[in-house]
C-alpha cells in the first residue's frame, strides 16, 4: 500500500478509533454514576421511612423473616421469586406504602427464613403464607408474587379464597415449568441444569464461583465475560457475604450475578428440576380455582432462536390461556426484563396502586 494511502487511512480512521474509546470511557463512568449502591439505597430508604424487619414463627421447624412497612391501606403481601429476597421489592417498597400495608418476605428457603427440604412444596408454602396472613394482617389481603411466588400466589387464592383479596402475577412461569416445556426454556438451561451439575460435584463449594464461568450468556459478551467471571470470582473468594460490584459493567448486567449471590438453599430448585415442588398441584386446575380479581403482568417475550429457547418465564399463548382461565383478570405487558419491579419500578407500583381502585 502506497504510504500516502496509508497515512490517509490513519487520518480518516484515528478519530473514528479515539471516538469509540471515549464513548466506551464515557458509557462506564456513567453506568458506574448510575449504578452505585443500586440494590442498598432503596432499601435503606425504606428502613428510613417505616419499614421494619421482624421474624414470625409459623409452626414448629418453620419461621417467616419480612419487612414490614406502615399500616397505611390495604394489606399487601409480596412474594419474591426464586433465588430473591424481600430487598428485591426495594425499588417500589416506598410507593406502594402510599396505598397498602406492605409486608415483603423471605420465602421458604431464602434469606432469614428457615430452609427446610420437607417444606419446599408448593401447596405446603401456600398453606404457611395462609397462616402467616392470618398472624400478619388484620383481614384479607392483596398477594403479588412475582415469578414462582406467582404461582406461589396462585395456589394461595385457590386453596384459601376467603384469605386472599386480589392477587399480582408478575411474570409467573405458568405452563412452562411443566415436563417437555421447562427443557426448553432459557432457566433450564442457565439455572437448572447448572444447579444440578453442581450439586453433584464436590471440588466447588461456592455455586456463584462455579456457575460464572458456565453461565448462558458468557456467548453474548465474548472475552468480557471473562474479565466479569474473574473479578465476580475474585470478590466472592474475598467474602462472599458481599454482593459482588462491577461499577462500569451497570446496574443491568450486575443482576446477572448479583441475583445469584443472595442467600438461597439450591434444593428448592431441585424441587423444580424433578417436580417435587408440583406435587399434586395442577396449573390449569389452580387457576380455574381462582375467585378473586387479578391482574397479570407480562415482561417482554424474547427467544433464542439457534436453540429454540424461551428467554422469557412464559410466552404470549401461555398468558392468553392464564387469562382465559381467571374469572377477571387484566394483563399488563410491560417492556421489561424479568423482573419488573426492579427494572421498571415506577411502572409496576403505578399498576398495584391502580388495581387497588379495584378491590374498592
Amino acid at each position: 500500500m502506497p504510504i500516502f494511502l496509508k497515512y490517509a487511512l490513519l487520518y480518516f480512521l484515528l478519530p473514528l478509533i479515539v471516538g469509540i474509546i471515549c464513548n466506551f470511557l464515557l458509557r462506564a463512568l456513567l453506568y458506574s454514576i448510575t449504578s452505585k449502591n443500586y440494590y442498598f439505597k432503596h432499601i435503606e430508604k425504606a428502613l428510613d421511612h417505616g419499614f421494619v424487619e421482624k421474624d414470625l414463627s409459623l409452626r414448629e421447624g418453620l419461621h417467616i423473616h419480612y419487612a414490614e412497612g406502615p399500616k397505611n391501606g390495604i394489606p399487601l403481601l409480596l412474594l419474591p421469586g426464586q433465588g430473591s429476597i424481600w430487598q428485591d421489592y426495594g425499588p417500589v417498597l416506598l410507593d406502594l406504602a402510599s396505598t397498602y400495608h406492605v409486608v415483603a418476605v423471605d420465602c421458604h428457603g431464602h434469606g432469614k427464613s428457615s430452609w427446610n427440604k420437607k417444606d419446599y412444596r408448593i401447596q405446603q408454602i401456600a398453606d404457611d403464607f395462609a397462616v402467616f396472613i392470618k398472624n400478619v394482617f388484620d383481614g384479607p389481603a392483596v398477594v403479588a408474587g412475582h415469578s414462582s411466588g406467582g404461582l406461589i400466589t396462585a395456589c394461595l387464592a385457590a386453596r384459601h379464597p376467603s384469605l386472599v383479596r386480589g392477587i399480582i402475577l408478575e411474570d409467573p412461569p405458568f405452563f412452562t415449568t411443566e415436563p417437555g416445556r421447562k427443557e426448553n426454556t432459557y432457566v433450564w438451561v442457565d439455572t437448572f441444569k447448572n444447579i444440578d451439575a453442581f450439586l453433584k460435584q464436590d471440588e466447588e463449594k461456592d455455586y456463584l464461583c462455579y456457575y460464572m464461568p458456565r453461565s448462558y450468556w458468557k456467548r453474548y459478551f465474548g472475552k468480557l465475560w471473562k474479565v466479569f467471571t474473574e473479578k465476580v470470582i475474585e470478590q466472592r473468594k474475598e467474602n462472599p457475604t458481599v454482593l459482588p460490584y462491577i461499577p462500569w459493567a451497570g446496574t443491568q448486567i450486575n443482576r446477572i450475578w448479583e441475583s445469584l449471590a443472595h442467600p438461597y438453599d439450591l434444593q428448592l430448585s431441585v424441587g423444580f428440576i424433578d417436580d417435587s415442588f408440583f406435587e399434586n398441584f395442577s396449573h390449569e386446575e389452580t387457576l380455574k380455582k381462582i375467585q378473586c380479581p387479578s391482574l397479570f403482568i407480562k415482561a417482554t417475550t424474547r427467544y433464542d432462536k439457534k436453540q429454540d429457547l424461551l428467554l422469557a418465564a412464559l410466552n404470549e399463548e401461555d398468558c392468553k390461556r392464564v387469562h382465559d382461565l381467571l374469572p377477571a383478570n387484566r394483563v399488563v405487558h410491560v417492556r421489561s426484563g424479568h423482573d419488573v419491579h426492579f427494572e421498571k419500578p415506577r411502572v409496576y407500583s403505578n399498576n398495584l396502586i391502580a388495581f387497588s381502585e379495584v378491590l374498592k
